[in-house]
């Protein structure tokens, strides 16, 4: 915005900020998907499996790859993004998105015993799938919104926020 106030050339700084967004969505989609954030990313591998999970691998690329690709598509997704939000404190509504993300994982195994990620799966593996899918989507725009409308905010000497 600076620049573009000064009339400077904007294209290295945008060039940047696509950048830091593209690795920002890296990171965050990845936070959607709750096998991303266990030891068990990839067959349940704790001595303790009380559900008797699969310890078979392969559950991983099952799940996000073959099943999402077969099922889903943006229109199953869209409409479970809510309206844009400000993040009131973005640090820490991720860290609660990372937790709200891992309590998934033993639905995720849960829904594998039962074949949920075998073909068409379940309605409800489906729109289990969707609703991960979409909490990505969701945190990964608001960050994006937040950081936008507070870039308006910040002053140079401010020390930035």
């Amino acid at each position: 915005r600076r620049l573009q106030e000064a009339r400077a050339d904007p294209y290295g700084a945008e060039q940047a900020i696509l950048y830091d967004i593209g690795c920002l969505g890296h990171f965050v989609g990845d936070g959607s998907q709750p096998l991303h954030t266990t030891i068990n990313y990839n067959g349940w591998v704790k001595t303790e499996n009380p559900e008797k999970f699969s310890r078979q691998r392969g559950i991983h690329s099952r799940f996000e790859t073959e099943f999402v690709h077969n099922n889903l598509q943006a229109r199953d997704v869209a409409p479970l993004i809510p309206t844009a939000r400000v993040l009131d404190a973005p640090f820490q509504d991720f860290l609660l998105y990372l937790r709200t993300t891992h309590a998934q994982v033993a639905q995720v195994y849960r829904f594998d015993k039962r074949g949920g990620f075998d073909g068409h799966g379940s309605a409800a593996s489906r729109s289990f799938t969707a609703e991960r899918l979409a909490a990505g989507a969701t945190m990964l725009r608001d960050m994006i919104y937040t950081a936008w409308l507070d870039s308006a905010r910040t002053k140079p000497d401010s020390g930035g926020s």
